[in-house]
């Protein structure tokens, strides 16, 4: 695979927002009524007019939440709070290898041919799909809720779209980070859905309009909805094993 290039920023495209920092307030730089903060664009470093206090980097400097791994009973690995998180806080980017849409179908070939139960890919946009099942951090461990309390946002961030996990609630310590993976499916062995939601689908993908059509009418007994053979799933975080972390910032592969 062909390394993927990073854009390069031309000086026209950056987006300068008009922010001007009160020395009496450090909060001033860069937050809630800043330009770029409303469009979701991270403030670029050296055209910033707040400098160095600007608020406005969170991807670039990493400010990630503080977050630890624990065993969960059924569902693998998982990841959770190691502070209180406020809502709307960023907890953490979710990175991997970058590849293109087209790779990722053939790597789903190689990952199943291969008997990789568990898999981490995720879509960014129509074009590229990250892909963190050899190479992320520990956004990868983030189970899956049919009632999450943390959701995924797309930023601009040097030119390039990030993506990032954010709080919906405020979150205390101790709890477990979830989000709703949006799980499509399309064939193969169904996965059950372990959340233990009031709303729970039952199986991931449960809402999608494959699933409906093919899996219209459940029986009890229906071997269906449990095969042991498990295959692809997107995100998925129901390991058995604790993998070796490798943290990437943004490296990516198309």
């Amino acid at each position: 695979m062909s390394c993927y290039r990073h854009k390069k920023l031309k000086e026209d495209d950056i987006a300068i927002c008009q922010c001007k920092y009160d020395t009496s307030d450090p909060k001033s730089a860069c937050v809630d009524r800043c330009l770029n903060v409303l469009t979701n664009t991270e403030c670029t470093p050296g055209y910033c007019q707040c400098g160095d206090s600007c608020n406005n980097q969170m991807f670039q400097q990493r400010e990630y939440a503080k977050t630890k791994l624990f065993r969960t009973n059924e569902r693998g690995w998982g990841l959770f709070a190691d502070e209180n998180i406020k809502a709307g806080q960023f907890i953490i980017e979710y990175c991997g290898e970058v590849i293109s849409s087209e790779a990722a179908k053939k790597r789903s070939y190689v990952y199943e041919a291969h008997e990789v139960k568990d898999t981490y890919m995720i879509t960014l946009d129509t074009n590229y799909v990250i892909d963190s099942t050899r190479k992320g951090n520990f956004s990868r461990f983030l189970n899956h809720s049919c009632r999450p309390n943390c959701e995924t946002r797309k930023w601009t961030v040097l030119g390039e779209t990030r993506l990032g996990i954010f709080a919906m609630k405020d979150i205390s310590v101790g709890k477990e980070l979830t989000i709703n993976y949006y799980f499509e499916w399309y064939a193969g062995a169904t996965v059950r859905c372990l959340c233990g939601a009031a709303n729970c689908c039952i199986f991931l993908g449960a809402k999608s309009q494959r699933f409906k059509e093919y899996n219209h009418v459940w029986k009890d007994g229906n071997d269906r909805g449990y095969e042991n053979k498990l295959t692809l799933k997107l995100n998925s975080a129901y390991e058995e094993t604790r993998p070796t972390i490798e943290e990437h910032g943004y490296c990516a592969h198309q």
